[in-house]
């Protein structure tokens, strides 16, 4: 989706509650403010602030494979 939404329209298009919407402004979500104090937030903002998560996901991942390849074993298999 393009364009600009206000907060309600922001969080629905996340899929989040407006509360939430409101935390992540908090925690860095990039947004504009016109003149009147009305927030907006700009579509592409919100998927870009979500991706960071997923990054930071992937690396942690990246780490446990990681670490698990450099232990002795292969694997635990099924226990009897």
């Amino acid at each position: 989706m393009q364009g600009w939404g206000k907060i309600k329209a922001a969080a629905e298009y996340a899929g989040i509650k407006e509360r939430t919407m409101r935390n992540w402004l908090k925690s860095g979500l990039r947004h504009s403010r016109i003149p009147k104090g009305t927030i907006l937030i700009k579509y592409e903002w919100i998927d870009e602030y979500l991706e960071a998560f997923a990054e930071r996901e992937n690396r942690v991942d990246q780490i446990v494979k990681e670490t698990m390849s450099a232990l002795p074993f292969k694997s635990f298999g099924r226990m009897k």
